[in-house]
């Protein structure tokens, strides 16, 4: 037991010097056991927003499920994303978690601690394998385009209507204001007058 505990794949979630490891296993897509059918059609699921979005809706399932089951959460790191790993206790920010136990930590346990290690162990690449598994039956259904309508909202103005349904009852602009700059234009340009007699000023109106 406490060989394999030791030979576990391990990560630094951030940088080595910030002390935080944790157990983990590589998913990314060139190192799984995928046939090149497999492999290809993985590629492409990954690289469709739409088709991956279906994929991690289940793999999620699965890390809730570890999570509901042993108690320690499970998320990826790695610039792309390419490894699950398990929360470690090491840095006091972290409350739930699994800690990389040295060979030292384990010689000095129980037999009881070493083997519930062991089984949580046990319990993640199973997790992993279980994640792979889901992967290897969506490369295996048939992918298809379908047509989707997108309904959106907007805001609009709607004028109000009378009770009885009749006329519509919205406000009438008051255009007096208006009028009556118009009509003080015309006086002053004279447009729309005719010309007095004469040697007057006056225009017929």
């Amino acid at each position: 037991m406490i060989a394999y505990i030791t030979g576990h794949e391990t990560y630094w979630t951030m940088n080595s010097w910030n002390g935080l490891i944790g157990y983990s296993r590589c998913i990314k897509i060139h190192r799984l056991p995928l046939t090149s059918g497999e492999l290809d059609r993985a590629f492409e699921i990954i690289c469709d927003e739409n088709l991956s979005q279906d994929l991690w809706e289940d793999l999620r399932l699965l890390i809730n499920e570890f999570k509901g089951e042993t108690g320690i959460g499970v998320y990826t790191n790695g610039r792309s994303g390419g490894y699950i790993v398990m929360e470690s206790r090491r840095n006091s920010h972290i409350k739930d978690g699994f800690p990389v136990r040295s060979e030292e930590d384990l010689l000095e346990m129980s037999h009881a601690e070493v083997k519930e290690i062991f089984l949580t162990l046990r319990r993640f690449d199973r997790l992993f394998d279980d994640m792979v598994g889901v992967l290897k039956y969506y490369c295996g259904l048939e992918i298809a385009e379908e047509s989707y309508t997108v309904v959106k909202k907007r805001r609009v103005f709607r004028e109000m209507v009378c009770p009885q349904g009749g006329e519509i009852a919205g406000p009438s602009p008051d255009l007096t204001g208006l009028a009556v700059i118009d009509s003080e234009w015309k006086t002053k340009s004279g447009e729309g007058d005719l010309p007095g007699p004469a040697g007057t000023d006056e225009r017929v109106r």
